[in-house]
């Protein structure tokens, strides 16, 4: 079963109200019977004293006198009543059934100390339980002399009453009857009202719901009034707004994307187009058509090269590609950098020079970090005057290793430094038709370091020209 708000709220609403009420009828059941018991206990110490004060004694033998008018067993709810001298001899039984033996057992060796005692008893056995009181009480001789003051003036006895429990309960399982009847009618309008609520809980996520629905694809963005938002829907509304913040930003990015890639194949396609028509519009010889050939495979190795980097850039958003991690020296991979920058260095008469760690190892995508340091060589090399030298530089620092890379060419101006790593931005601002930049190398690194973990950043402090930095960690 699919989980639903509705169904957890109402379940939620309906066993808080069942345990409320529960423990309300509990205690309230609870209460009740702790003061009937209360009362029968009350009610059978006054007729075990008004018993009591009924005890006669002379020489040495108790008696009970019953008197006319004045016995409390003559009516039908009367208690059950034994009276017993300490020697265990049954001095006085109500007419109701008692199993007097009991009562000896339970009494024999029970000092005056231990008086009262209360206690639960089957006085027969087909009736059901009894609340029993035993109060040890101490009855003057008669025959005894003035002013003796030894225990044989006195004569000990046990007075017994006892009450059936059945009224009370009878009384506590009707109370019960009633408690749970109201449980259950509690639970019926729990359900109901919980219903209610339930939903009226969710209507502000079946608002949010909507609202949502309504995003225009064109231009994602989610209106909603702060004051009708709840106070624990703000951060889904939040995030869902940061979340849609970025799907515009990345629509943006597309559409400019697209317009600067139709830009860019413009000039090359129409350049091979042109040049076709023209050879065609009369026949020529041997040598221009092997220069318009010449100059034909030229724009098509430009177009082929900003074909590979817009592909690069699609298989870096959709996370296409995957890190092939080896162990590699990193001498190894400048030396592969450099030899794929050399032809361009060589004719724009660029040096190269190479300061490198000794020894340095990581673990990495040995292509994917020649591809970088190649994209950051080229982008040096590119902006060096003629006769300039660009440098690379290997170390190892705080747990990672850096390989940076400066030109002395003119720099990135201060406002072009927060864009200099976004696709088709170039830092000389001027877009030169055929000049085989294209404003992507530097997005290309960008996007392959984060690939790799590692970072390419622009040394805000380097001054003369531009330095880029690799950094790499090592574990």
């Amino acid at each position: 079963m699919r989980p639903s708000l509705t169904r957890r709220l109402l379940t939620l609403y309906v066993v808080t109200i069942m345990v409320v009420v529960g423990v309300a009828g509990g205690t309230v059941w609870v209460l009740m019977r702790r003061a009937l018991y209360a009362g029968l206990d009350a009610g059978l110490n006054t007729e075990a004293l008004a018993l009591a004060s009924r005890l006669d004694a002379e020489y040495g033998q108790v008696e009970f006198e019953e008197g006319e008018g004045r016995s409390l067993i003559s009516e039908p709810s009367s208690p059950s009543v034994q009276i017993l001298d300490d020697r265990g001899r049954i001095v006085f039984s109500s007419p109701v059934p008692a199993d007097g033996q009991t009562f000896v057992e339970r009494l024999s060796g029970v000092g005056p100390e231990g008086s009262p005692m209360w206690f639960t008893e089957h006085l027969a056995p087909a009736e059901g339980l009894s609340r029993v009181l035993a109060l040890h009480v101490v009855v003057p001789r008669e025959d005894a002399a003035a002013g003796d003051g030894d225990d044989s003036a006195t004569v000990g006895a046990w007075v017994v009453v006892a009450r059936s429990l059945a009224p009370i309960d009878q009384t506590l399982a009707q109370l019960a009857s009633v408690l749970a009847s109201a449980v259950g009618a509690a639970m019926l309008a729990a359900f109901a009202g919980g219903l209610v609520v339930a939903r009226r809980g969710t209507q502000p996520v079946r608002a949010l719901a909507e609202s949502v629905g309504r995003v225009d694809p064109a231009c994602p963005e989610l209106q909603l009034e702060a004051a009708r938002v709840p106070v624990e829907l703000e951060p889904i509304v939040r995030t869902t707004q940061r979340l849609l913040k970025r799907v515009r930003g990345e629509l943006l990015r597309q559409r400019q994307l697209t317009a600067d890639v139709a830009h860019d194949l413009r000039t090359p396609v129409a350049g091979v187009r042109t040049l076709l028509d023209v050879c065609l519009q009369r026949e020529r010889s041997l040598p221009e058509y092997v220069a318009a050939m010449e100059k034909a495979r030229a724009a098509l190795r430009e177009l082929s090269r900003l074909l590979d980097d817009v592909l690069t850039l699609s298989r870096l958003d959709s996370c296409a590609d995957e890190p092939v991690w080896t162990q590699v020296r990193v001498k190894d991979v400048v030396a592969a950098a450099v030899a794929t920058v050399q032809p361009l260095a060589a004719a724009r008469n660029v040096g190269i020079d190479i300061t490198a760690c000794p020894g340095a190892e990581i673990r990495t995508d040995r292509g994917k970090l020649v591809k970088i340091v190649s994209n950051l060589l080229s982008n040096a090399v590119e902006y060096s005057a003629a006769g300039a030298a660009v440098h690379i530089a290997v170390q190892v620092e705080q747990g990672a290793l850096q390989i940076a890379v400066t030109d002395g060419g003119p720099g990135v101006p201060a406002e072009m430094r927060n864009r200099i790593f976004d696709r088709f931005v170039r830092a000389d601002a001027a877009r030169a038709p055929g000049d085989g930049h294209h404003g992507l190398g530097l997005p290309i690194a960008a996007g392959l370091a984060r690939l790799l973990d590692a970072e390419v950043k622009l040394d805000a402090q380097h001054e003369c020209g531009s330095r880029f930095v690799v950094r790499l960690p090592l574990s």
